[in-house]
């Protein structure tokens, strides 16, 4: 029996590929032996490995993916598997006791990145394959052909105060992937479609954000997950990289894997808010 991911030489495009988790799903697929693509606005540090390139790259911008998916390409060949990772979470910035006080520009610019970037992202995916099939090119994708949408337990649970995040990650991470599952496998047969939801994620932000809210690792990480801690980010990596893998995953297409140490919900009534009530 062969336990191996067998992502070896398979092109592996990862939008968001400079963030917190982006960075830690990058270097995870080049562990694995894979040639990795990573898009974004923000170049990453410098990566000595003749197995990964980064471009710059407007997920919001038709053009822009177009041309990094053909420039991709040009240097590793045909991708394979795409990750749709990037998005954008405004709440650090601007965040909202209610939504009677949200800026309707923010709900504009929330959506135009973490909902028609994502669509984009995997249309330019799904146009690729589509150009491909029947060529002699089409041979270079035996394997690991999927697309893996990152959404959020915000998707699930809501987010007071930053709606147009939690309702643009249960656009894609159900309306969008749902839509998905019965349109890849007739573009490119046995090809899936699968979405990782992450609980709160331990990245440098979120450590910042509970020093600055001595309350906030609580609520978020421990009253409503059943392992009472958040989630390191590389587990989000592997997660992703179990979804990408033919190998160990080859009949799941149309799941969300939920990454969030057995989150439950949010803390609706602090004690302070029933007493200020």
């Amino acid at each position: 029996m062969d336990l191996s991911l067998a992502l070896e030489d398979t092109h592996v495009l990862i939008t968001g590929g400079t963030g917190f988790i982006g960075s830690s799903t990058v270097s995870s697929f080049l562990a694995a032996g894979a040639r990795v693509t990573s898009l974004d606005l923000k170049p990453p540090p410098e990566e000595e490995n003749p197995r990964f390139q980064f471009l710059t790259c407007d997920i919001s911008s038709e053009e822009d993916l177009a041309s990094a998916f053909e420039n991709a390409a040009k240097t590793f060949g045909p991708v394979a598997t795409c990750i749709a990772l990037a998005s954008l979470d405004l709440s650090v910035l601007d965040h909202h006791e209610s939504l009677a006080d949200m800026n309707i520009e923010q709900w504009r610019k929330t959506h135009r990145v973490n909902v028609e970037g994502t669509f984009l992202t995997a249309r330019t995916w799904l146009k690729s394959l589509k150009n491909l099939a029947g060529t002699e090119e089409a041979t270079l994708l035996a394997k690991n052909v999927s697309l893996i949408i990152i959404g959020s337990e915000s998707g699930w649970f809501g987010e007071r105060g930053n709606a147009d995040y939690a309702a643009g990650k249960s656009a894609v991470q159900w309306g969008l992937l749902k839509s998905l599952v019965g349109d890849v496998g007739r573009i490119w047969p046995g090809a899936r479609v699968n979405a990782v939801a992450p609980g709160p994620v331990d990245t440098v932000q979120f450590q910042k954000e509970c020093q600055q809210n001595p309350d906030q690792y609580y609520l978020d990480a421990q009253a409503t997950t059943g392992l009472k801690r958040p989630v390191p980010p590389q587990d989000v990596a592997k997660s992703i990289l179990f979804l990408a893998s033919q190998n160990w995953s080859g009949s799941i297409t149309g799941h969300v894997l939920n990454v969030d140490c057995g989150k439950q919900g949010k803390v609706m009534w602090t004690k302070d808010d029933l007493h200020g009530n």
